[in-house]
């Protein structure tokens, strides 16, 4: 994975977003009202998973080909299943892959649901979930020595855990590895949007438009809803903050 995104990379990638024919059962189920449950009961879409968003997180996915990816938050499975989707798309025989996903909330909230998605669309291969806090889950994670190379947070939208999330992971996503912060223009996590562009000089923020167009999406405040990260650095700041 290069370090940053050049502007080949960036086209390239929102030439791929606009295709609408890789996905068409997950595209049918993401549009769903309800999804099922692995006891096969049918459970409400809260999760609001948006297919064009789904699709942004795939062909990312798909064009970065990382080979360690991390997810917080799993819900219903929705944007679990675009991840192991585009990921089966490039994963080679022997490799060793990984897709972990924490959702403390997996079995009782979801009563498994996004589980039995992944089982049903046979996309199970290389996924390991962790019911656990992410709190608790990612340092553990890290203590076992667990680099990833992409890292999709989608878990507690308020802006303390949205930032608590980006802290952690920083920590366990090598050099060059990609943070994606789901819905962005949620209140809590789009404060902590300007925090994370000001503060978190190792994290470059990946802007896919022109500057003209950028200005604007941001100025009337209708950013994308997943903004994304590339870290080119270790965080080197000190205890002062600076």
């Amino acid at each position: 994975m290069s370090l940053l995104f050049d502007d080949i990379l960036k086209r390239e990638f929102l030439v791929a977003w606009q295709r609408h024919d890789e996905t068409p059962e997950l595209d049918r189920i993401a549009e769903s009202p309800t999804t099922l449950s692995k006891d096969g009961y049918e459970i409400p879409q809260n999760a609001q998973v948006s297919l064009r968003y789904a699709r942004f997180v795939y062909q990312l996915v798909k064009l970065l080909q990382p080979v360690q990816i991390l997810e917080i938050g799993m819900a219903n499975g929705i944007s679990s299943a675009f991840i192991a989707k585009a990921r089966r798309s490039y994963a080679r025989r022997g490799e060793a892959q990984s897709h972990v996903i924490i959702d403390p909330f997996q079995s009782t909230e979801w009563k498994g649901a996004g589980r039995a998605l992944l089982r049903r669309l046979n996309l199970e291969f290389g996924v390991e979930i962790l019911e656990e806090c992410s709190c608790v889950a990612v340092p553990l994670l890290e203590r076992k020595g667990c680099l990833f190379d992409f890292v999709f947070i989608d878990g507690n939208h308020c802006m303390d855990y949205t930032l608590t999330d980006v802290l952690m992971t920083d920590r366990v996503l090598r050099i060059g590895g990609i943070i994606a912060v789901d819905d962005s223009t949620d209140f809590g996590v789009k404060m902590a949007v300007p925090y994370l562009d000001k503060y978190r000089g190792n994290l470059t923020r990946i802007r896919f438009d022109g500057l003209f167009s950028h200005w604007l999406r941001e100025r009337f405040n209708k950013r994308r809803r997943v903004t994304v990260y590339q870290k080119n650095s270790m965080d080197q700041r000190g205890a002062d903050g600076i």
